[in-house]
């Protein structure tokens, strides 16, 4: 009967797809070089298990069985580990794991490290629980609405317990919900999109949310289509992978001629070579929409036909001091501020070597004034995370966090990878979404 109802699943969102947006033969090698520095970023010793590159390299055409295996192998200990010591593990984390679990045809139910056995399956049901209890009581999520879209989306392929009337009200539409430092988040609307195209293709279609369901989707497309720039971009080039899947198999709500999909993905694939996806995580989101896949396609692979066919290129190493190895100084303005209690407004200007990212900027301001510039950081599969300054820590049940910005203008990518100019003006403000 399962195999049944995954058959009808795989059909009903067939019906829905766009097809043909996928990469061409032409472009493929662009594909295959992104899919070589994403596993040489992942495998790395010192690289931080993350579940989304062994996610969207199961989504991929080729695959390597071996890199399969070892990122399957981290992230199972990974998740084991973080179960059993209580270390922080997010609902969209708990998400991820799952579906990349089940990507590559391992039970997500029965996760297995060091003698102990999860279901993360039934833990994720657990967290969405809360997350629903919190927002009851505080207003708020736990996490954030990206992550309760990565719930829902995980819930439902992988038939765990959810309310689908819970689900549908989560995602209706609200300013608090969908835009972050005032912008829309297409990254969050297009995992809402994503969320609810799976229950409404999936055997609770008949349910009276359906028309609470349909609204919301056409709502989120119509905001996420008005970020959709000249030149393609939906968003910014980081959120432009995630649209692309919301946008393929949300056809049915979309006005023709309202985004032209091959120009989206032209225009991504020509970024390739400058680097601009070089980030393990960058890539990842974006991989699947390269070849026409959605997180949908999850519940439908198939690894008894994978052929361990991708060709592992031995690239240059990867330096963390790659931009800031020249002698060459310059000057960059920085300034911290407290935009939530106004309790700060600081700045300085520090000389770093040309082509140093913005975390150097911040440690050099540190080094020269400790008491004003302090500042903590995690690392996370994005990258380092600022998670305080002056001791001012980001809170996620308040909301709070510490927005990086050039001038006033928000940045797209993390305080390890965005290269500062000269007399560039740097703001870290502690702002709330």
């Amino acid at each position: 009967m399962r195999k049944v109802l995954g058959f009808l699943f795989l059909l009903l969102i067939q019906r829905q797809c766009c097809f043909g947006c996928a990469v061409s033969e032409e472009q493929r090698p662009q594909v295959t070089s992104l899919l070589n520095k994403m596993i040489q970023s992942a495998t790395a010793p010192e690289a931080l298990p993350n579940p989304s590159v062994l996610l969207a390299l199961q989504l991929a055409q080729n695959h390597s069985n071996s890199t399969k295996h070892i990122l399957l192998q981290r992230i199972a200990q990974d998740a084991v580990d973080r179960f059993q010591n209580g270390k922080p593990f997010s609902s969209g984390q708990i998400a991820l794991y799952a579906l990349a679990h089940q990507a590559s045809c391992s039970d997500p139910r029965k996760v297995s490290a060091q003698g102990t056995t999860l279901d993360l399956v039934q833990l994720l049901e657990k967290k969405f629980e809360m997350e629903l209890e919190n927002i009851k009581s505080t207003g708020n999520p736990l996490s954030n609405y990206y992550q309760l879209g990565l719930c829902v989306l995980t819930l439902c392929q992988l038939q765990g317990s959810f309310s689908v009337s819970k689900a549908a009200d989560l995602f209706t539409p609200d300013q608090k919900k969908y835009y972050l430092g005032g912008h829309f988040s297409v990254d969050t609307a297009s995992l809402a999109v994503l969320a609810q195209i799976c229950i409404q293709t999936s055997d609770n279609s008949t349910l009276p949310e359906t028309n609470i369901i349909t609204a919301n989707i056409q709502w989120l497309l119509n905001n996420t289509l008005e970020q959709k720039r000249s030149d393609g971009v939906i968003g910014n080039m980081y959120s432009t992978g995630e649209a692309m899947q919301a946008l393929s198999v949300a056809s049915d709500y979309i006005t023709p001629g309202s985004w032209n999909c091959s120009e989206t993905l032209d225009k991504v694939v020509s970024e390739i070579p400058k680097g601009t996806f070089d980030n393990p995580m960058a890539a990842a989101q974006l991989l699947p929409a390269l070849m026409g896949q959605t997180y949908l396609d999850v519940s439908t692979v198939n690894c008894s036909i994978e052929k361990d066919d991708l060709i592992l290129t031995v690239l240059p190493a990867i330096s963390s001091n790659t931009h800031h190895q020249s002698s060459n100084l310059i000057k960059v303005k920085y300034m911290v501020t407290d935009s939530v209690s106004n309790t700060f407004t600081d700045s300085t200007t520090v000389s770093v070597p040309k082509g140093s990212v913005l975390l150097r900027v911040m440690e050099a301001a540190q080094e020269n004034d400790p008491k004003r510039f302090r500042f903590t950081y995690a690392n996370r599969t994005w990258g380092p995370y600022i998670t305080s300054v002056r001791g001012l820590m980001a809170d996620n049940s308040k909301r709070t966090y510490w927005q990086l910005l050039s001038g006033e203008t928000p940045l797209s990518k993390g305080a390890g990878e965005y290269v500062v100019s000269d007399e560039e003006n740097m703001v870290v403000k502690f702002t709330t979404y």
